[in-house]
């Protein structure tokens, strides 16, 4: 999927125009409706402000682009170069395992989320919120935790 198509996706999930997520994101509607159909590519700057008004990562937008066996086994053998991502078997089942600890956190906290959705302790609607807003969503939610936390110890003491 194209940045473009990415653009629309997350724009007519949202229920807005062209013309209200240009304005939302400081730029012309035409050089959004352009992004979207593919026309022009927009620059990384770009990309942010629409991500931004959308309240979504920029990271969500952006490439690679993974709608080919080719590209994801590409993007997976990026993350072996620089996150040490390795395939493992075990008992014949092809697992990917990681050596970088920051991504092992995160990844710890998306199975969490996930588990919760499968639970039925979240939605689909959260989950999506979670994902796409990752990482500020959870930043907020830990900041919130630490607040607790203070508030809780300055109570007992």
């Amino acid at each position: 999927m194209t940045i473009g198509e990415k653009i629309k996706k997350f724009r007519t999930a949202q229920k807005l125009s062209q013309k209200q997520l240009a304005a939302m994101a400081g730029m012309s509607e035409p050089a959004l409706r352009n992004y979207e159909l593919g026309n022009r590519h927009p620059s990384e700057e770009q990309v942010h402000k629409i991500a931004d008004a959308l309240g979504l990562s920029f990271f969500a937008l952006s490439d690679p682009d993974f709608d080919s066996y080719y590209g994801v086994i590409h993007a997976l053998f990026s993350l072996e170069d620089h996150y040490h991502l390795t395939p493992k078997e075990i008992d014949g089942q092809i697992y990917l395992s990681l050596d970088d600890p920051s991504l092992k956190d995160s990844l710890r906290l998306w199975h969490n989320e996930l588990s919760a959705l499968k639970e039925e302790q979240i939605s689909q609607e959260e989950y999506d919120l979670w994902r796409y807003s990752y990482p500020r969503l959870q930043a907020e939610r830990d900041k919130e935790k630490r607040k607790l936390r203070y508030e809780k110890d300055k109570e007992n003491g």
